[in-house]
C-alpha cells in the first residue's frame, strides 16, 4: 500500500470535520447563521470522500497481496506515524519494544511490509542505508539518547480493513444525517436557536469517531473514547434549557464515566505490563506470549485487562448494566439520536473489542461474559421496547437489544459477523431514526404513537421508508437485517446453545414490537393531534432517507454466499489470527470468512439453510401477529394489558431499574455529599474560626493601649524596660 497516500488521507478525514466544526463555531453565529449547514457538509462531505478513497485503497491492495502474505494482518494493514508527540524516557531492550537481549533489532515480520511500502520496491528490501530511518521510525528509535532508544507516545494511525470499513460507515451515515438536519432544524424556513452550535457538534463528533477508529495507538483511542462522550453530551443537552434535556445530558456523561474509569484502568494496565501502547507492540507480544520484562505472560493478567476493557465497551454501547443513559439520550434532536444510535458512540465499544481480539481472544472468562451480557442484554430490552409508546424511545431500546446481538457475536468468536451487523445496522437504524425525526417535524414535536395514527395517508414517502427500515429490523427475508442476524444466531447456537436461544426469542419480539410501532403509527383511520397540520418532509430529509432505505435492502448481500462474501473475505485477514483462529472448531465454523460450512457438510440443505428459514418464518410470523393485535383487532393489546397488569408494568417502568439505581447508588451518593457539606462548611470551616479567632481576641485586647498618646507610650516602654531589668538581675 501507498504509506504516503494512506497518511494524506487519514489526515483528511481528521482535519476536514474539525475545520468544519471550528469554522462553524467561530462564523456561524455573525456570518454565516443559516448557511452554517454547508460549511459541516462539506467538512463531513471530504471526509466521507477521502474515506471511501482509502477503503477501495486498502480493498485492492488486500485482494492482491493475501495469497503472497497468508492473509496475514501485515498484507493489508499498516502503522502509520504522523509525528512524536509525548516523550517517555530513555527505554533499552525488549522493555521499550526495541531490541532483543542479544542487542539485535526485534522481530522484523511485522516490519517486512512496511518497509518494503515505504520503498515501493515488490517485496525486495532495498539499499540499507535508506532503510535506516524509517525501520527505526517503525520500530519508534528514530531519537537517540546516548546508545539508547528515546521512546515517545505518538501520534500514528492503524490502516487495515476493519479501520477502512468504520471510516466509510461512520462518515458516510454522518453526511447523510448532516444533509437531513439542514430542514429538521429548522421551522417555516427559519433556522431555529443554536444551529450554528448544533452543525459545530455534528462535525465535532465525527471528528471524535473517526480520531478513535484511525488512531494506532491505545492512549489515541482513549482520547477519541473521551471526545465521543464529550460530545454526545453537548448534543444530547442540545436544548439546554429543557430540565429533561439537561438530565439525559447529564445522566448519559457520568454513566459513561464508570464504565471509562475501567477502561482507563485498562489502558494503564496494558502499559505496566507491556510497556508500551502501541497495537502492533502489544498485539505482538501477546501472539510471542510476553511481556515487557521478557517474563511469560499471566492469562489473569489478560483476563483482568480485557473485563476491564469491556467495563468502557458496555458503557459506550449501552450494555447491562450501564444502557440506563441511551433511552434517555432522546432528549436531543432526532438527527443525533440517528447519529449515536447508528453511526457513532455506540459502535464504539464493538469496534474497540473487535480490534482488541488478540486479547480478549486469550481469555475465555472474558469471551464467556462478553456473549452472556451481550445476550441477555439483547432479550432484556426487547422486552422493554414491547410497551413503550414514544417511536424515538422503542427505537432507542431496539438499539440497545441490537448491540447486544454485536456483543454476543464477538463473543462467540464471530467478530467478522459482528462488524457485518453493525455496517448494516447502521443503515436500517438511522433510516428509522430520521424516519421518527419526519414524524415529529410533521406532528409539531409529538412523538407519542397514542396521540396520531393513519399517516400513510398523510406522510406518504415517510410510511414507506419506515416500513423498508422496519422490515430491515425485523429481520425480514432478503433484507440486510435478515443475513446479519442470521449469521450471528447461527454462530451463538453452534458455541452457546442457550445464548443464541435467547438471540432467537429477541428476534421473534424485534419483529413484533417494531411492527406494532408501524402499525400504531401508520395504519387505521388518520388521527393529527388538535391543532397539527401535518405536512410531507422536503428533499433535504427525504432524499438523506431514501439513499438509506436503499442500503437497508442492498447492503446485506455484501456478505452472503452468492457473492463470495466480500465483506467478511475482506475482514478476515485483521481476524484471521485472533478471532477465527481460537474459536471452537475454527476451521468449520469460520471457513470462508465466516461462513458456517461444517455443518452443511455432515447435514445437507436443511444444516446449511434451516436455520435461515426458522427465523425469517418466525419475523413473518410476528408481524403478522402485530398486524392482528394492533392494526385489525386492537381490542386483543388491550384485554392482554387488562389481564397481565403487573407484567405490563414491570415493563413500562423498564424493570425499574432507574429507581433502583436512584435509591442504592444516586440518593446514597447525594447524602455523602450532604454530610461532606456540612462536615466543610461546619466542622472544617468552624475549626478554621476558632483558629483565626485567637489571634483577633488578642488584636482585640491589644489594641486598647494604641490610643496615640505620647504619656501612654512612655509608660508603657518604661514599664516593659523596668521587667527586662528585674528579669535580668535576677536570673
Amino acid at each position: 500500500m501507498d504509506l504516503g497516500l494512506l497518511k494524506i488521507l487519514g489526515i483528511v478525514i481528521l482535519l476536514a470535520p474539525l475545520g468544519a466544526a471550528a469554522v462553524c463555531g467561530a462564523l456561524g453565529p455573525r456570518r454565516l447563521r443559516d448557511r452554517t449547514h454547508w460549511v459541516s457538509i462539506l467538512g463531513v462531505g471530504s471526509a466521507a470522500v477521502a474515506a471511501l478513497v482509502l477503503l477501495l485503497h486498502v480493498a485492492s491492495h488486500g485482494s492482491g497481496e493475501a495469497s503472497t502474505h497468508g492473509g496475514t494482518h501485515a498484507a493489508v494493514g499498516a502503522t502509520i506515524p504522523v509525528y512524536d508527540w509525548i516523550p517517555t524516557g530513555v527505554a533499552g531492550g525488549r522493555a521499550a519494544g526495541a531490541v532483543d537481549e542479544d542487542g539485535q533489532v526485534g522481530d522484523l515480520s511485522y516490519q517486512d511490509k512496511q518497509v518494503g511500502d515505504l520503498l515501493h520496491q515488490d517485496g525486495q528490501v532495498g539499499d540499507r542505508s535508506y532503510q535506516d530511518k524509517q525501520v527505526g521510525d517503525l520500530l519508534h528509535q528514530d531519537r537517540q539518547v546516548g546508545d539508547l532508544p528515546y521512546r515517545w507516545f505518538r501520534v500514528e494511525f492503524l490502516v487495515d480493513p476493519l479501520t477502512a470499513i468504520m471510516l466509510a460507515t461512520v462518515t458516510c451515515i454522518a453526511l447523510l444525517i448532516v444533509i437531513y438536519s439542514r430542514d429538521y432544524m429548522r421551522h417555516h424556513d427559519h433556522a431555529e436557536r443554536g444551529y450554528e452550535r448544533f452543525f459545530a457538534y455534528l462535525a465535532l463528533f465525527v471528528f471524535s469517531m473517526c480520531a478513535l477508529v484511525l488512531g494506532g495507538n491505545f492512549l489515541l483511542l482513549y482520547l477519541g473514547w473521551e471526545a465521543v462522550g464529550l460530545c454526545s453530551y453537548l448534543l444530547i443537552g442540545f436544548y439546554y434549557g429543557k430540565p429533561s434535556a439537561a438530565a439525559a445530558a447529564k445522566k448519559a456523561f457520568l454513566v459513561n464515566r464508570v464504565g471509562d474509569f475501567g477502561f482507563g484502568l485498562g489502558i494503564l494496565l496494558i502499559y505496566l505490563t507491556f510497556g508500551t501502547l502501541s497495537y502492533a507492540d502489544v498485539f505482538d507480544m501477546i501472539a510471542r506470549n510476553v511481556d515487557a520484562t521478557g517474563a511469560a505472560l499471566e492469562t489473569s493478567k489478560l483476563t483482568t485487562i480485557a473485563l476491564l476493557l469491556f467495563c468502557g465497551a458496555a458503557g459506550k454501547s449501552a450494555q447491562i448494566p450501564l444502557y440506563v443513559w441511551l433511552p434517555d439520550a432522546m432528549e436531543g434532536p432526532s438527527p443525533v439520536s440517528a447519529l449515536i444510535h447508528a453511526a457513532t458512540m455506540v459502535t464504539a465499544g464493538v469496534y474497540m473489542i473487535a480490534r482488541c481480539g488478540a486479547i480478549f481472544v486469550h481469555s475465555e472468562t472474558a469471551m464467556l461474559a462478553v456473549a452472556v451480557v451481550g445476550a441477555c442484554t439483547a432479550l432484556f430490552a426487547a422486552t422493554i421496547a414491547l410497551v413503550q409508546t414514544d417511536m424515538k424511545r422503542i427505537l432507542a431500546y431496539s438499539t440497545i437489544s441490537q448491540l447486544g446481538y454485536m456483543f454476543l457475536a464477538l463473543g462467540v468468536y464471530a467478530a467478522d459477523s459482528a462488524v457485518f451487523h453493525l455496517f448494516t445496522h447502521a443503515f436500517f437504524k438511522a433510516l428509522l431514526f430520521l424516519g421518527a425525526g419526519s414524524v415529529m417535524h410533521a406532528m409539531g414535536g409529538v412523538i407519542d404513537v397514542r396521540q396520531f395514527g393513519g399517516l400513510r395517508r398523510v406522510l406518504p414517502k415517510t410510511c414507506v421508508l419506515v416500513v423498508i427500515g422496519s422490515l430491515a429490523l425485523a429481520g425480514f427475508p432478503m433484507l440486510s437485517g435478515f443475513f446479519s442476524k442470521d449469521e450471528i444466531l447461527h454462530h451463538a447456537l453452534h458455541v452457546h446453545p442457550v445464548l443464541g436461544a435467547m438471540g432467537l426469542a429477541t428476534a421473534v419480539l424485534t419483529a413484533f414490537y417494531t411492527f406494532r410501532m408501524v402499525f400504531l403509527a401508520f395504519a387505521g383511520p388518520p388521527r393529527v393531534p388538535e391543532g397539527v397540520h401535518p405536512h410531507e418532509s422536503g428533499g433535504w430529509m427525504i432524499g438523506p432517507m431514501s439513499v438509506l432505505a436503499v442500503g437497508a435492502v442492498l447492503v446485506g448481500y455484501l456478505g452472503v454466499g452468492f457473492t463470495g462474501k466480500p465483506f467478511h473475505t475482506f475482514l478476515e485477514p485483521v481476524i484471521a489470527n485472533t478471532f477465527l483462529a481460537a474459536g471452537p472448531n475454527a476451521a468449520g465454523a469460520h471457513a470462508a470468512g465466516g461462513e458456517a460450512v461444517g455443518h452443511a457438510a455432515s447435514g445437507g440443505f436443511l444444516a446449511e439453510y434451516g436455520l435461515m428459514i426458522l427465523s425469517g418464518g418466525l419475523s413473518v410470523l410476528a408481524i403478522l401477529a402485530a398486524y392482528v393485535v394492533y392494526a385489525k383487532a386492537p381490542w386483543m393489546a388491550a384485554t392482554a394489558r387488562a389481564t397481565f397488569p403487573r407484567a405490563h408494568d414491570v415493563l413500562w417502568n423498564k424493570y425499574r431499574v432507574d429507581e433502583a439505581y436512584d435509591r442504592m447508588i444516586v440518593q446514597p451518593l447525594r447524602s455523602l455529599g450532604r454530610v461532606c457539606f456540612y462536615l466543610d462548611e461546619y466542622l472544617v470551616d468552624g475549626i478554621i474560626w476558632v483558629i483565626s479567632f485567637v489571634p483577633q481576641a488578642l488584636g482585640y485586647g491589644a489594641r486598647g493601649v494604641q490610643r496615640g498618646a505620647l504619656q501612654g507610650y512612655g509608660l508603657a516602654m518604661g514599664v516593659g524596660l523596668a521587667i527586662v531589668v528585674t528579669v535580668v538581675l535576677t536570673w
